[in-house]
């Protein structure tokens, strides 16, 4: 996130021990100290992100959220730490792996491919290859995510907007003196490009990098 309330939390960690800053950042690189915007990194490297979460990525994020809210395991957040709405967020994951990739990318991998070309490729038994792969995702995630979390996570994700509560986020923008290199890549559909050309557009010393790739937003791995 390029949000300064995140980067904040960094910056306070970085004065405790003595730190005026760091070389470079990833993403978060300004943050707000008495009123006024400062660099606290010298120089930043924003990949596939934009200036504000927009209703399309909250959309997207509300979907996996609602997916773990219809776990009956989900109890309004009062969850069994020992029985967690498991189910809910293997689909959660699964909505996000599509969203990371494109049409394209999920054609060339899988196609209309069965795991097992004896069963017909029809009804909600139907083999696909791609239903496998987004299974197995749901499955292996649950060893690394906690529903609560995620759902947390994900309302901070969608809260990011420079400007808020600071101008627009043009003028927000326009006082990051620090150079910037923008990576974006061409078939994004969860940040499409047109996010990473505003933030070149705002910022007087960035420059836009295009990564060109079939993967959409994990392009950028």
């Amino acid at each position: 996130s390029l949000d300064s309330d995140a980067g904040g939390v960094g910056s306070k960690k970085a004065d405790a021990v003595g730190m005026s800053g760091v070389p470079y950042g990833i993403g978060e690189f300004t943050t707000k100290r008495n009123g006024r915007i400062e660099p606290f990194v010298r120089s930043a490297v924003p990949i596939a992100c934009g200036a504000a979460h927009t209703a399309w990525q909250i959309g997207i994020s509300e979907t996996q959220r609602q997916a773990i809210y219809a776990d009956p395991k989900w109890k309004n957040g009062r969850i069994d730490p020992h029985d967690p709405p498991h189910s809910g967020l293997s689909v959660a994951r699964q909505v996000a792996m599509v969203s990371y990739r494109t049409p394209l990318g999920y054609h060339q991998k899988f196609g209309r491919a069965l795991t097992d070309e004896s069963m017909p490729s029809y009804g909600s038994r139907a083999p696909w290859q791609v239903k496998s792969y987004l299974e197995y995702q749901g499955k292996k995630f649950l060893d690394r995510f906690d529903p609560v979390t995620y759902v947390k996570l994900t309302e901070q994700m969608d809260s990011h907007d420079v400007g808020r509560g600071r101008g627009t986020i043009e003028q927000v923008l326009s006082h990051v003196e620090i150079p910037v290199c923008i990576l974006g890549i061409d078939s994004d559909v969860l940040y499409p490009l047109r996010e990473q050309e505003e933030l070149a557009r705002c910022m007087p010393h960035a420059e836009l990098k295009i990564i060109h790739s079939d993967a959409g937003h994990d392009g950028f791995l």
